[in-house]
């Protein structure tokens, strides 16, 4: 696992920290438990975070190929097979979905990909135009949509991956920011701003990059571009560091962003139009700023849930999707580094 300029150094000193600390290896199969002192209470299998593990692990494998990890990574995926009797399903739509996403990054079982994305096409409620947050719910939420239209855009369903992008926007956007609010429930708007969900309709509009917008009404890549704007707005009073979100799932969100304003940045640097190397730019600062904040609030390999704070050896600094997020945003980062220096 060599990492041979700064930011390959930070993202291998954040993965060798997660993989000491919370990943389990039994025979052929491995699997990662928040177990720590004092915390006896968090010893458990947590499907969504295991997406984002087996995500990560395809991350670093891209930027520092090893065969040691590429072990590892079958080794982890055998794991979610056990845990999901080998369906690979929960009955939440968005945690379905980001294990698809995970699938489609690192390769693994194909076949379990093509059946998460018949799933999340076939939950589409047409009377809505988009997917609910689990079976049965009346929420319909971008947590679910963001990243099932991600899964499905890959899957080669790229008019229904535009519809429901084509639905948040008309319905989730918040005017006065043009960020992405949460959800809709029996016509209540949730009007939360999370940071993860402005990354995953980033990732899904750039995927979308080239496909007519659904009923003519959007330009994809402006889409993506007014995003990463609206997020550095979000994060100009606060000299560019994402909202924090605590412990639990929320441990994961700002990494989640991290990761597709990184994409934004290559992508849309390659692209060339003052817009385009405009959005880039400030993506980029984006990432390198908040990976510079976690890096230097670094203690004893913890890495803090709030960049603007120390790591604390207590609280929510514990939990396996804090250290799991922060991960994502140095590997987001070393990505920016590779693809400059490649």
């Amino acid at each position: 696992m060599d990492a041979d300029t700064p930011a390959q150094h930070r993202a291998a000193a954040a993965e060798r920290a997660v993989l000491d600390r919370y990943l389990h290896r039994y025979g052929p199969v491995a699997w990662a438990h928040a177990a720590v002192p004092g915390r006896e209470n968090l010893r458990m299998w947590h499907y969504w975070w295991h997406a984002h593990l087996l995500h990560v692990l395809a991350d670093a494998e891209t930027h520092r190929p090893d065969a040691r990890r590429r072990r590892l990574i079958r080794r982890v995926a055998r794991g979610v097979t056990l845990r999901t009797v080998g369906r690979w399903t929960t009955p939440f739509y968005d945690d379905i979905a980001w294990m698809g996403l995970a699938l489609a990054r690192s390769g693994r079982h194909p076949r379990a990909l093509r059946k998460i994305a018949r799933l999340l096409a076939n939950a589409v409620d047409p009377t809505v135009g988009a997917l609910p947050w689990r079976v049965g719910s009346e929420l319909y939420n971008a947590p679910a949509n963001a990243p099932g239209g991600m899964v499905l855009a890959l899957t080669g369903r790229r008019t229904e991956a535009a519809g429901l992008a084509e639905w948040m926007a008309s319905v989730l956007d918040e005017p006065a920011s043009d960020l992405v609010r949460d959800g809709i429930e029996r016509g209540q708007v949730r009007p939360d701003l999370w940071t993860y969900n402005q990354g995953a309709v980033i990732g899904l509009e750039l995927l979308l990059d080239g496909s007519a917008p659904a009923g003519g009404a959007r330009d994809h890549r402006e889409r993506a571009r007014a995003l990463v704007r609206a997020v550095e707005r979000w994060c100009a009073d606060d000299d560019g560091l994402f909202p924090a979100a605590g412990g639990g799932d929320g441990g994961l969100f700002a990494g989640i962003l991290a990761r597709y304003l990184a994409q934004a940045a290559v992508e849309l640097a390659e692209r060339g139009d003052a817009a385009d190397d405009d959005a880039a730019r400030q993506a980029r600062r984006l990432v390198e700023r908040n990976a510079d904040a976690l890096w230097e609030g670094r203690r004893d390999g913890l890495f803090p849930s709030d960049p603007r704070r120390p790591a604390r050896p207590e609280g929510d600094d514990l939990d396996l999707s804090v250290q799991l997020g922060a991960w994502i945003t140095l590997e987001a980062a070393a990505g920016l580094e590779r693809a400059v220096t490649s």
